[in-house]
């Protein structure tokens, strides 16, 4: 049972936060709020297709972490990285399915990664407890939204988590996640998507607008919904979508879509890369150490959906988009005017940036799709 797909999921959910009332009524002088937690994102894995798999990845992933804080210093913490790395590289290169071929393992693998770099530069050791919690919390073991494990520490370390306030946000988000993904992704499913035949450019056309607003609702209605179930358990799970659509370049369209993703790039792709460009002096001019680092965060980020040419592809192409809005904007800066709209209202230049950047992004999604090839 994979999470919000069924009915018994969502009796799932009635338990886990039947628990925290319980825990917060009844229990809470007898048993701390992080061993609740815990529990929920144990018990998790008995309904798990994969439970074995899973919580195997998690303990080699906390024992990469362990060893890299207590016995190696933090220059070797790219050795880690890539042993962290390596399960999710075998899966996508469909090595050995048995053992790397099981959903939760990239989503595992971001938050581990994040914790021992983090880690490494604070020297503070996350224990067992708390990291199994952060990397199997169920709400977003799947598909996200990413967390950072200093800020999921912070709910899970006080008592004062489980608030009305935020237990009645989280009953808005699961309602607008259901209606997002039940209703809205499934009628467009349904009555635009399945209707489409490609065999003709218009076709294709049409079948790019229908999917990238059917990714949407499915994608941002399961965001809410993993929203929503972490605040009623007390977790402040990070918002991953904000109208995307009103984007007007690819840096704002990644600070609206998948949003913890595109912090998780910028950290730990992107800034690494543009560093390393520029502390060996490779490349002398700073905007085109910004669009290597632009271009390689987002060829990277294609390849981590799969090795498949339409995945590559896509993120290749976002890449691109990124590297020239970059260098328009390197340009403005340098000439002090605006190189392409001149003193058109800036409110006329919005909108227009608005329209090019969902016709580019609907593009990109489309790639993403596989349709085409």
């Amino acid at each position: 049972m994979l999470p919000f797909s069924s009915f018994d999921f969502f009796y799932f959910v009635l338990f886990a936060v039947s628990l925290v009332l319980i825990w917060k009524s009844l229990l809470s002088t007898l048993v701390s709020y992080r061993i609740i937690v815990f529990a929920i994102s144990i018990s998790f894995l008995i309904l798990y297709p994969s439970p074995i798999q899973l919580l195997g990845f998690a303990v080699y992933s906390y024992a990469v972490l362990y060893i890299s804080v207590t016995y190696l210093k933090s220059q070797k913490k790219l050795l880690m990285t890539l042993a962290t790395i390596g399960p999710m590289f075998m899966m996508k290169l469909e090595i050995n399915n048995s053992i790397f071929q099981f959903a939760g393992l990239s989503y595992i693998t971001f938050r581990t990664v994040q914790t021992v770099v983090d880690t490494n530069s604070k020297k503070e050791l996350i224990g067992l407890i708390d990291f199994m919690s952060f990397v199997l919390f169920t709400p977003t073991l799947l598909i996200g939204p990413i967390d950072r494990s200093d800020r999921f520490l912070k709910n899970l370390n006080d008592s004062s988590s489980i608030s009305i306030t935020r237990f009645v946000s989280g009953l808005d988000f699961l309602l607008k996640g259901l209606l997002y993904k039940f209703v809205f992704a499934a009628l467009v499913s349904d009555f635009w998507l399945e209707e489409i035949t490609t065999q003709s450019f218009w076709g294709h056309v049409n079948y790019m607008y229908a999917y990238t607003l059917y990714l949407f609702f499915d994608f941002a209605g399961y965001s809410a919904l993993a929203v929503g179930f972490g605040k009623c358990l007390g977790i402040d799970v990070p918002i991953n979508f904000n109208k995307p659509f009103l984007a007007q370049n690819p840096s704002d369209f990644w600070k609206r879509w998948h949003k913890s993703l595109g912090d998780w790039l910028r950290d730990f792709f992107f800034r690494p890369i543009y560093k390393e460009l520029s502390s060996k002096k490779l490349v002398k001019s700073m905007v085109v150490r910004q669009n290597i680092a632009l271009f390689s965060t987002f060829f990277l980020m294609g390849c981590w959906n799969g090795f498949q040419l339409h995945y590559i592809a896509s993120g290749a192409l976002f890449g691109l988009y990124s590297v020239v809005h970059n260098s328009y904007v390197y340009q403005c800066k340098k000439k002090k005017r605006d190189v392409i709209f001149g003193e058109i209202n800036l409110k006329i230049v919005r909108v227009i940036s608005i329209v090019i950047m969902i016709q580019l992004s609907c593009f990109s999604i489309y790639i993403f799709s596989g349709k085409l090839f």
